[in-house]
Parts: C-alpha cells; structure tokens; sequence
C-alpha cells in the first residue's frame, strides 16, 4: 500500500525487510519506521471461517496503510490481528487488537486488511479476510460497534479490503471477493451497492471529491461516477490484445493493489506480483485535455 503526506514524503507497506518505509518527494528512502516493533508472522490462509488453515511462510505481513488528519500512520497487520498507529516521528502510539491472537469481538480482529480515521477521531477498520465485518472505535481506541458478516446480501461482504470516507460522511468499502463496492453511513447504515466489478483491491478520493479504484486482475484503474457507473478504465491492454500490455492506455501497468491522490492530485499506484518488473511504485500526473 502507499499515501502521501502534505509534506511531499511518500510512506509505503510491502512484505520485505523494512516493511514501512518513509521516501523522499524523489523517490529515495527518507526513513525506516517501526524497526522496533514490526515482526515477522505465520499467515494461515482460510477460504472461508470454517475451512482448514493453510500456513503460509514466516514473513512481514503488513497491509493496510493510512494517514489520518492529523498524519499519524495507520497500518494493518493481518498475521498479529493487529492494527497500529505512528506519530508522524515513527513512533508507536497506539495498537489495537491482541497480538497472535484471531477473534470476533470487542478486542479481536482475525486478519484485519484497512483502516480509516474520521476527522472526528472514529476509527474504522475493515476487519477484512476472515471476519468480513466493519469495526467502529472511538478516538482513544475504545469499541463502539461492529457490522457485517461474511456472506453474498447486502450489508454482507467477502473480503472487505479498503475503506475511503468521504467529506460528506459516506463510507465506502471495497467488498472484493464478492465484486462490488457498498456505502454506509458512519453509524453502518447500508446507502448504496455499486456491482459488477472484478476485484477492486484499492479505493481512494481525488481532491476534487472522484472515486477510482484498481483491479489487479484486470490491471485497471477505475474512475466511477455517480451510482458507480464506470466514467474511465484505464487498463495496461486493449480488449483481445493480453498479454501485449504496450496496446493498453496504461502500459505496463501491472496488477494495481493501492492507489491514492496527493494533494495537488498526482497519482500514485503501489503494484503487486508483477512479473517483468518486480513489486513497484508509480506516480502519474493528469494533463489537462
């Protein structure tokens, strides 16, 4: 995953050593962040709560990645079940979450993917893989409620893996396994279900209030307008071209995970699993037509 800060520095999440990392306007590396705290997990994959774990390799396994208003870093852990806040100096301030310890309740996330600070100070995580539920706390990290379950019905979600809420209250989850986009009001009151998506693995605001998303699968980026109509694609491959990515309008642009805005809306994209090019970060600016 990947956010900028208004200062220009670029904060990062990947599964390598040093997994949260602090780069400069240009690129190069500003900082290490979390070397004191951040550890390797066993990640045990479930299909679905009830199917048997699969252990997979020791590793980092951060996720989610955040700036609150106040540019404290948020990220996810979804190997500890845990979620963490950094000041903006690197240091620790606040966890939640029990660390190794898979649950569903008050105090227990089970593989926990995003997270969302309000400018009230509410925190929203999406307690994403094996939950699938939302969970509301206060500013000082106390639980206020929770909704959703794994499931296809609305209010329901498989997967919800990115959270984006916007200055009018509306907070939208990327439900990605079951390929669509749900809006809830900040009390989890279901708005709005925007379907027939493959995948969307990021969701962010522009500063001028648009939507985009990405899809790894289809490597897209996405541009949705009202009711989650699609506005623009954006694919690294025409139609019937794949796998000849220098045919698309966005070449080479190899399953998109995270996508956000700066402030003066260039976009950055965080890539996964790219074969030819290895796990990347892209910056692109719009021109004006």
């Amino acid at each position: 995953m990947i956010v900028p800060d208004s200062r220009g520095f670029v904060y990062i999440t990947h599964r390598g050593e040093f997994p949260l990392l602090c780069l400069n306007p240009d690129g190069s590396l500003r900082n290490v962040i979390g070397q004191d705290v951040l550890k390797k997990s066993v990640y045990y994959y479930r299909a679905t709560p009830e199917s048997a774990p699969q252990r997979i390799e020791e590793a980092f396994n951060l996720h989610g990645l955040n700036l609150d208003p106040w540019e404290n870093i948020w990220v996810t852990d979804y190997g500890r079940n845990l979620v963490m806040r950094f000041s903006p100096a690197g240091r620790l301030t606040l966890t939640l979450g029990i660390d190794g310890k898979a649950g569903c309740d008050a105090t227990h996330f089970d593989q926990p993917t995003h997270s969302w600070v309000a400018p009230s100070g509410e925190i929203y995580v999406a307690d994403g893989y094996v939950n699938s539920r939302i969970v509301k706390f206060d500013r000082e990290g106390r639980f206020i409620k929770a909704w959703g379950s794994r499931g296809t019905e609305p209010g329901q979600f498989h997967t919800p893996h990115v959270l984006a809420l916007s200055g009018d209250g509306r907070l939208y989850v990327s439900d990605r396994e079951n390929g669509r986009i749900q809006i809830f009001n900040t009390e989890g009151e279901l708005l709005e279900m925007w379907s027939g998506f493959v995948c969307v693995d990021g969701l962010c605001l522009a500063p001028d209030g648009r939507i985009y998303g990405s899809s790894g699968p289809e490597h897209s980026i996405l541009e949705f307008g009202p009711g989650g109509k699609l506005k623009q694609v954006w694919s690294d491959y025409l139609p019937g071209s794949y796998p000849d990515r220098s045919q698309g309008t966005f070449p080479n642009c190899d399953y998109p995970h995270g996508i956000c805005f700066d402030g003066e809306g260039a976009l950055y994209i965080a890539e996964t699993n790219s074969d030819a090019n290895g796990s990347r970060v892209l910056k692109y600016r719009f021109e004006a037509p």
